[in-house]
């Protein structure tokens, strides 16, 4: 039985080609063929240019101390399953408000799948990985000034000059240091569009770039870097939203939930037998009044529902304040009940607000004999009531706590709204359009 060997990812060692530099002698390895255009000798920085021969020509000599990058040249690592090598790295930065905003960016090869950037942020430590686009996007006008591509809108994020400060390595275009470019990134989080305007020998140029967010240990792990990445720092513009990205399963959960509770709610109501304890009408509001009633069953506890209303109440109002004083034990449940009734005409138009009967819930009322005290008052501009009707129903659902319970359910979704709005902001602090 044979077996046949794996495929290879890249071309044999052999396939390498070392040259010396003709500027500082030092040695070029050159991996990729056939499209570069600029060489940049890692040593001194000098500028290079390939012949139709394969040599290289020196096009500016250069004398400049190497600078480290985050990743080392020649590199390799695997991302979204494909193995690349980092054959040019090209250091550039803008200046915002008096501000230095460095990024590296390193150029990767694989001779089957062509090239990608793989974008190092050195503010913040936040990674991107893009690649060129095969058409234009399309402009769209709103507030951001989007672009559409792919079916993908993407919002105006920033603008910028930037302006190349350090190269090495192989590059598929011209480039030098100093070299500037006109830049504005469009997000999509965890996508990127970059539109990228130039000038040059030959005219303007326009470069369209796509890209997503890449976490920075998946980085440092698929080209084995020792150690940890540097650290990331705030909301990149890549960034994707953890609190919206599972926003539609919350609410379909969310969903569920309150059916749930919908059902149990409903249930609880149907073991509910309300009864009426006690009822009392034509009571005067000219005295106190007091009367020995039965709530519920002794060793019990239930929740019992007190209703005031008050006749006449013609823009004027009425008050109780009630207390229940258990015989057995001295122990007292107090409160207050108001019901007002108000009317007129503003503008021409009449309104009124309010009701002549209110009802108040208590829950928890142990079962026994009890002296029902009511202290009433009454007042208004209109006619105030002379007499008074009150109920105590018991065993009655308390809504409240299905309320609560509903309350509770929607704080998940409306927290995760929340924190992911507050997340957004901070994302837009960062860009042109911060608040």
């Amino acid at each position: 039985m044979t077996t046949t060997p794996p495929p290879k990812l890249f071309r044999d060692e052999a396939q390498v080609e070392t040259i010396k530099c003709l500027s500082c002698g030092g040695p070029i390895a050159l991996h990729s063929f056939g499209a570069r255009q600029r060489v940049v000798c890692p040593h001194c920085g000098s500028t290079l240019a390939p012949e139709d021969s394969g040599a290289l020509t020196l096009l500016e000599a250069a004398s400049r101390k190497h600078q480290p990058s985050v990743l080392p040249l020649h590199a390799r690592g695997q991302l979204d399953g494909i193995e690349w090598e980092i054959i040019g790295i090209c250091w550039r930065r803008c200046v915002v408000d008096g501000v230095a905003y460095p990024w590296q960016e390193f150029l990767l090869f694989n001779p089957w799948h062509g090239v990608r950037w793989l974008i190092y942020s050195n503010s913040d430590g936040h990674w991107q990985l893009g690649h060129g686009l095969d058409g234009a996007p399309e402009i769209l006008k709103q507030r951001h000034h989007g672009v559409r591509f792919d079916k993908q809108r993407y919002k105006h994020f920033q603008g910028a000059i930037a302006v190349v400060t350090y190269v090495e390595g192989e590059f598929t275009w011209e480039v030098h240091v100093d070299d500037k470019a006109e830049i504005n990134d469009f997000v999509a989080p965890p996508l990127g569009l970059s539109i990228e305007q130039s000038s040059g020998p030959d005219g303007v140029e326009l470069n369209f770039t796509v890209a997503h967010h890449v976490d920075a240990a998946e980085v440092w792990r698929a080209f084995q870097q020792p150690g940890k990445p540097p650290r990331t720092r705030g909301i990149g513009p890549l960034r994707p939203n953890h609190w919206h990205r599972g926003r539609r399963s919350m609410w379909l959960s969310c969903l569920v939930f309150v059916a749930a509770w919908w059902l149990l709610s409903d249930r609880l109501a149907a073991t509910r037998h309300p009864t009426v304890a006690f009822q009392r009408d034509n009571i005067s509001f000219d005295e106190p009044f007091a009367q020995e009633i039965k709530i519920g069953t002794p060793g019990e506890t239930t929740a019992i529902e007190f209703t005031l209303a008050a006749s006449p109440l013609d823009n004027a109002w009425a008050y109780a304040d009630v207390l229940l004083v258990n015989l057995a034990n001295d122990e007292a449940v107090g409160f207050g009940i108001e019901a007002s009734y108000y009317h007129g005409i503003d503008g021409g138009e009449s309104w009124h607000e309010g009701t002549s009967r209110t009802t108040h819930t208590v829950g928890g009322v142990a079962g026994g004999q009890y002296l029902l005290q009511i202290q009433p008052q009454r007042g208004g501009t209109g006619s105030t009531p002379t007499e008074y009707e009150v109920s105590v129903r018991q065993d009655v659902y308390l809504t409240r706590y299905s309320v609560l319970a509903l309350t509770v359910i929607l704080c998940f979704p409306l927290l995760a709204w929340l924190l992911g709005w507050l997340f957004e902001r901070r994302r837009w602090n960062n860009s042109d359009y911060s608040s």
